[in-house]
């Protein structure tokens, strides 16, 4: 029984030799790699511009771009600090012999807008689904960092495929600003 105990505790501790042997030469790989290979894989610096996002080979994407106008942002009644961002429409086709599973829209991370597809090569959504669009807060004068502006929302668009492959829009809309002003009656007691 002894040697049985004596036989498992030396597997064991030779295993974990071979796992910290495998672990040091993984460290010391990505310690002898070159500058440039370091660089590309540190994240971009700074803000970025809107991008499009697709899996998959470079040189053939299996599905398209989501095809979507700028969003506008627009106040319908100054005064009550309610915008509505707004599309004019979203669209995506799935490579052949695909089918589009779904399409969301988020807005500052929260998703505003789902659609699912069934047997579909393509999906539209016109603007008009939206009407007046999506609500969100116009914000103060300088909210979203452009002087007179109101606050700035970043939105991603995404579309999925049977294939697991994904695309997606990202950017941002700037909303116009407008302050809430409440009017209370002084009323004086005497």
């Amino acid at each position: 029984m002894i040697t049985r105990k004596w036989i498992g505790a030396l597997a064991c501790l030779l295993a974990l030799a071979g796992l910290a042997l495998a672990w040091g030469t993984i460290v010391a790989r990505v310690a002898a790699g070159s500058p440039a290979a370091s660089a590309a894989m540190a994240p971009p610096q700074g803000p970025q511009p809107p991008r499009r996002e697709v899996q998959g080979e470079i040189e053939s994407p299996a599905i398209s771009f989501v095809d979507s106008q700028t969003p506008t942002c627009y106040r319908p009644v100054a005064g009550t600090g309610e915008c509505y961002i707004q599309w004019n429409y979203l669209y995506v086709t799935a490579s052949s012999s695909q089918y589009i599973i779904s399409m969301t829209v988020s807005i500052d991370g929260h998703l505003s807008a789902y659609h699912s597809g069934f047997f579909q090569t393509s999906m539209f959504v016109s603007g008009e689904m939206y009407e007046p669009g999506f609500r969100v807060t116009c914000g103060f004068p300088g909210a979203g960092g452009v002087a007179g502006m109101g606050n700035t929302y970043s939105y991603i668009i995404r579309a999925r495929e049977t294939g697991g492959l994904s695309t997606a829009n990202y950017g941002s809309v700037t909303c116009p600003a407008d302050v809430v002003q409440v009017f209370m009656p002084l009323v004086v007691r005497h």
